[in-house]
């Protein structure tokens, strides 16, 4: 990839991160209160795939997922630390992302890639992270 596209979704990567914060109220002199969302879940690809990770949840439970929060950005050698979201049904149940995802659960689990092996950012809505799930009988 020549260094034109790997700055120009790097500047994306920034810009991804900026409103994030703004969408949490990070950062404001005069807005306290945490009415905001702080996530804004997104999926990369290659030309090739899109690119999914292996983690842990807190139940001890392997998952695999395509989703990821964006912690940090080093814009200087264009990687970013992300941390992996679980998609979940309305169980609270880990599933695939092409079933019907009812939250994004955030995880401890993070990773730091180069942001210069991915061409594509596919931004999903922040409504998802941890969405409550609804008072049922667990199933799983």
């Amino acid at each position: 990839m020549d260094r034109h596209k790997e700055s120009c979704f790097c500047s994306e990567m920034q810009q991804l991160l900026e409103e994030q914060g703004k969408l949490s109220f990070k950062d404001f002199r005069f807005v306290c209160e945490s009415i905001g969302y702080d996530t804004i879940p997104f999926i990369l690809s290659n030309q090739k795939c899109r690119f999914e990770a292996f983690g842990i949840n807190g139940k001890g439970k392997c998952f695999v997922t395509p989703v990821f929060r964006l912690e940090k950005l080093d814009t200087k050698h264009c990687c970013a630390t992300l941390s992996l979201l679980e998609p979940v049904d309305m169980d609270g149940c880990p599933i695939d992302l092409c079933e019907e995802v009812y939250s994004l659960l955030k995880t401890d689990n993070c990773l730091i890639i180069d942001l210069s092996c991915f061409c594509a950012i596919q931004p999903l809505s922040p409504k998802l992270v941890d969405r409550p799930l609804p008072i049922i009988e667990p199933k799983c």
